[in-house]
């Protein structure tokens, strides 16, 4: 039976680069749930999107969790459908941001019940799974070029840029022209532009050969033009998708070489496993969406689903391994790859964590 659900608020830092990012403030903030059954705790995480406020998922939290009190916590999908349907007026976006949270918190607790790793119990044996450093914004295009550079020789070998669209082609270029092929290199434009500009990007772009290019259009939601431009290049989204039949919307319109969930924002678990099983019915790459901070339990949950049904799947990480003292951890990671651990997620926050209440607004680009 389910005892308590309560959300606590992180404000564990980002680990500082050299040169020193933007978005240290922004991307310091977190939103974890704790779920109490059966003399075990289970932790699931929120990403506060929609503003980068947290104060809209906890009233929908403390919503959900006068549904989810008292009931029986190994019901894992009764439990979802049941949140979901309490929040259907909703929609998507912040209510099953909101039900992530709860979701993965119930199935760390129903892996950790078993004794088992969240990989174990969806029938996996342990793999491990492919994780890139993605780094936030930096000032100048040569402080990306020596931030690359000192990743490159720490032993990373792939790096995900998120400079504004006015000088992200300028540092491709750059990097390219100093390192090479090495690293790996993708680009996450955050919807930058309109369809035509997005076009002259992709064809600028080409020639410099990167793994993939994230969300360069603008708005998120539109498939046809993310179609238009997959025909010139590997184009990535998915992180502002919220529904199955959106997922597979796009993969049966062929408008992504890279499906791109969030664990911690389409609902959690229990919708990710379908998702996860359209991109493989349809031949589509899977890589995790992550915000890069040091929050690491929706990552690691991500993990755990890629060791488990999607091998082949990335995982979007900060560009460091997980902080000391701030998590009990049991697993590894390595620069390149993740080796999952358990019981359940293998990861939860001590109680000496930073705590906060609120985040600054993240603003990706000027009006």
């Amino acid at each position: 039976m389910i005892q308590e659900i309560e959300v606590v608020g992180g404000a564990i830092p980002l680990t500082r680069t050299e040169p020193v990012q933007q978005w240290t403030e922004e991307w310091s903030t977190q939103l974890y749930v704790k779920a109490v059954a059966s003399g075990l705790v289970g932790w699931g995480q929120v990403l506060p999107s929609g503003g980068n406020s947290t104060q809209p998922f906890r009233a929908i939290l403390e919503r959900l969790r006068a549904d989810v009190l008292g009931r029986d916590e190994s019901d894992v999908r009764g439990l979802w459908n049941a949140m979901r349907r309490t929040t259907f007026t909703g929609g998507y976006g912040m209510t099953t941001g909101a039900i992530s949270g709860i979701d993965i918190a119930l199935w760390d607790l129903a892996a950790r019940k078993a004794g088992l790793p969240l990989a174990g119990l969806l029938g996996g044996t342990g793999r491990r799974v492919r994780r890139y450093a993605s780094l936030a914004r930096y000032r100048t295009v040569d402080q990306v070029v020596e931030v690359v550079g000192r990743l490159r020789d720490a032993g990373y070998r792939s790096v995900k840029l998120h400079q504004p669209r006015e000088t992200m082609l300028d540092a491709i270029r750059a990097v390219r022209d100093r390192y090479g092929s090495e690293p790996i290199l993708s680009a996450d434009l955050n919807c930058a532009f309109g369809l035509e500009a997005a076009v002259d990007f992709m064809n600028r772009v080409q020639r410099f050969e990167l793994e993939w290019i994230e969300e360069p259009v603008w708005p998120p939601d539109d498939f046809d033009a993310l179609k238009r431009l997959n025909r010139l290049g590997p184009i990535a989204a998915g992180e502002n998708a919220f529904s199955l039949l959106e997922f597979k919307r796009l993969v049966e319109m062929e408008a992504l070489t890279y499906l791109q969930p969030d664990i911690a924002k389409v609902g959690g678990v229990t919708p990710a496993l379908e998702i996860l099983s359209v991109a493989k019915s349809h031949g589509v790459s899977v890589a995790f969406h992550n915000r890069p901070d040091n929050g690491w339990v929706s990552t690691m949950a991500s993990a755990h689903l890629a060791s488990a049904v999607a091998p082949e799947a990335l995982i979007e990480t900060p560009p460091n391994e997980i902080p000391g003292g701030v998590f009990a951890f049991q697993g590894v990671v390595e620069k390149n790859e993740i080796q999952v651990g358990g019981p359940g997620l293998g990861i939860a926050p001590l109680d000496t964590a930073p705590r906060s209440g609120e985040a600054r607004a993240l603003r990706f680009h000027d009006p």
